[in-house]
């Protein structure tokens, strides 16, 4: 089918969505034109300054849950500019040694102060940066004493971070079949975009036939379950430039992918670089309406090939393939122990973030002091545990009735049944004697709808219109 033909039909998709009516209640942050990404709740960018005593403080005597771990791998080979979290560019290779040292002594530290030989996850995520920015003799150590301090016997999935260009090669083949080897069963890619021109604007070092030729190697290692990142709204990009990408993008050889809708505002520990660009007007940003169509095209375009959105903005063609760390910590609620740099942590109702600092002599001081490098936190109000398990598991899937009663105590209906009533007269929600979900439409704008069910002092745009109030008792 010619793109143009693509677009139209998304164009006719986005029209039954009714975004004007939308627009007019006043629940889109500059009618649409403004964007934060609902990824956890309270958002990580409003904690305020702790150290590890919450976190750690009568931990046996309060509500445990399953846990997930999440480790941060800071190095990279170039800064990109939509990047909001701490990076380190081109570093040698005995910097990386050094702050693999610490990474394992903080590992020993949280194991020691949650009273386990090794902590038993049900998932891991090893992010970044790039992991893969590790050489093969890096990788396998890593590798070797990080499932020496977890416990991955009753882990579901563990998936890893990865840039093309680092899997290239006999160095990037070496690397793959050490993950392999220790049980590495996914990776994902930041691909970003199919588009040359595109990825050098962005800032990236690999080109299109890279991330080829990656997907490629991951096969020959036998690693089963390859996922990409594609982001769409970029500066200079087109409709037919994001079909284009999109065209490629099913008919891969891969499980599926992430579509990112381009964040300007800061939501991690840095501010992207995207918004010295957007400030100056230096760049051509695509128009409102042309980003509400990207959209749709990514979704169209995925369905029409048999990837399905097994959760918001995740397309998979079997839902076992999705993030089982994403899937874990924003729809089942569960703990997060976080390592490295700027990673963050989930403990039995104490949030914590360690340190952010890009030169990494906070984390490694607050380290040799034999403490977790944690800076900032917040002790979750009841206020905070009920909003929590109400808007993370609606954004990503839906929300069931019995499993937020059995976390906060009460009934749904208690809590937001006039905001629940309000949107569904708009068609963003639905629900039944089980479970509330976002509709069709409702998923378009999931994270404008979720935003609906904020604390005020949370507002990432404080100048949307809520309707009605929460009732909190």
């Amino acid at each position: 089918m010619a793109i143009q033909r693509w677009i139209d039909q998304a164009q006719q998709q986005l029209d039954a969505f009714n975004v004007e009516k939308i627009r007019a209640t006043g629940i889109l942050p500059d009618q649409g034109a403004k964007f934060f990404p609902v990824i956890g709740y309270p958002p990580l960018t409003m904690f305020t300054g702790m150290d590890q005593t919450a976190l750690f403080k009568d931990f046996s005597s309060r509500q445990a849950r399953p846990m997930i771990a999440y480790v941060h791998i800071p190095f990279c080979p170039s800064r990109c500019t939509f990047c909001h979290w701490i990076t380190k560019t081109k570093s040698k290779t005995e910097e990386v040694d050094v702050y693999l040292d610490y990474l394992e002594k903080e590992m020993i530290l949280y194991k020691t102060n949650l009273g386990y030989d090794a902590i038993p996850v049900e998932s891991v995520l090893i992010g970044g940066g790039t992991p893969t920015y590790l050489t093969p003799k890096q990788m396998a150590r890593f590798l070797a004493f990080f499932t020496k301090h977890f416990d991955l016997s009753g882990c579901t999935q563990f998936s890893m971070e990865a840039e093309p260009k680092t899997l290239l090669g006999q160095a990037g083949l070496e690397k793959l079949t050490i993950m392999k080897e220790y049980g590495v069963q996914r990776i994902s890619m930041g691909v970003q975009s199919f588009d040359n021109d595109i990825l050098a604007y962005m800032g990236r070092v690999h080109s299109r036939q890279d991330t080829l030729d990656a997907i490629k190697q991951i096969r020959v290692a036998g690693i089963e379950n390859i996922f990409i990142d594609l982001i769409y709204a970029y500066p200079n990009q087109s409709l037919s430039n994001w079909a284009e990408n999109m065209l490629t993008a099913v008919n891969l050889d891969i499980e599926g992918y992430q579509l990112y809708r381009l964040r300007i505002k800061q939501h991690g520990d840095r501010q992207g670089n995207i918004i010295k660009q957007v400030e100056k007007k230096s760049v051509k940003m695509p128009a409102t309406d042309d980003i509400l169509l990207m959209k749709s095209l990514g979704i169209l375009l995925s369905k029409a090939h048999g990837f399905d959105e097994h959760q918001t903005r995740i397309f998979a063609k079997n839902s076992h393939d999705i993030s089982h760390y994403l899937r874990d910590w924003c729809c089942r609620l569960t703990d997060v122990v976080g390592i490295g740099v700027s990673s963050w942590s989930n403990i039995r109702g104490v949030f914590a973030l360690n340190v952010g600092d890009q030169d990494l002599a906070q984390y490694y001081s607050l380290i040799d002091q034999n403490k977790v490098a944690i800076n900032r936190g917040k002790l979750r109000t009841r206020d905070d545990e009920v909003r929590r398990s109400f808007i993370l598991p609606l954004k990503n899937m839906k929300v069931s009735k019995a499993f937020f009663q059995e976390s906060v105590g009460v009934p749904l209906d208690i809590y937001f049944a006039e905001q629940i009533n309000y949107l569904k007269g708009l068609h963003l929600l639905d629900e039944n004697d089980s479970h509330v979900w976002l509709t069709e439409s409702g998923r378009f704008f999931a994270d404008e709808v979720c935003t609906q069910f904020f604390n005020p002092d949370y507002l990432p745009f404080p100048e949307v219109m809520r309707i009605p109030k929460a009732a909190f008792g």
